[in-house]
């Protein structure tokens, strides 16, 4: 178990030490989701560790050396989480990368969208569309309170029309 945590902080060490300059792909993504499989299995690792040193601890107060003990698990506590820890900071790295990657892309698609003629002329008859549905509503408000105002006159003219 030891030999796959320091294999895998090596891989990820020369995978962080990679400047990339090309584009996010499936490649990258795929790495992406691999990463935070990774991370969840460190955080289960973390969990156990954890675990042990509560088991320990609480083993640690049916002795008469309590003292020794209790800084003895602890101890062998730091030593997992450093294990744990030296296998995380090269991940975490290459998972800025990638993620660093990806949103410069997304800018940069961004960018050129904003950029194109077809898309700026969208959004030119998409602002006149709704200046012109502005207009048109306006326009209904005001005959809807000119009917009401009509309204209330033909109520009055009719209420002083005979009906005979």
């Amino acid at each position: 178990m030891s030999y796959y945590r320091i294999s895998l902080g090596v891989f990820f060490t020369s995978l962080s030490l990679l400047t990339v300059t090309s584009f996010a792909g499936p490649a990258e993504l795929a790495e992406l989701t691999e990463i935070e499989k990774s991370q969840s299995n460190l955080n289960l690792q973390k969990d156990w560790a954890k675990y042990r040193l509560e088991k320990k601890q609480h083993d640690c107060y049916d002795k008469f050396f309590t003292t020794r003990c209790l800084e003895k698990a602890r101890l062998e506590h730091r030593q997992e989480i450093k294990e744990i820890r030296a296998q995380e900071i090269p991940m975490r790295e290459r998972e800025r990368v990638l993620k660093s990657m990806i949103k410069d892309e997304q800018d940069e698609q961004r960018i050129k969208d904003r950029n194109d003629p077809a898309k700026a002329k969208q959004r030119a008859d998409n602002v006149k569309n709704y200046e012109q549905k502005q207009l048109d509503q306006t326009k209904r408000e005001e005959d809807l309170v000119k009917k009401r105002a009509d309204s209330e006159k033909r109520a009055q003219e009719n209420k002083k029309a005979n009906p005979l």
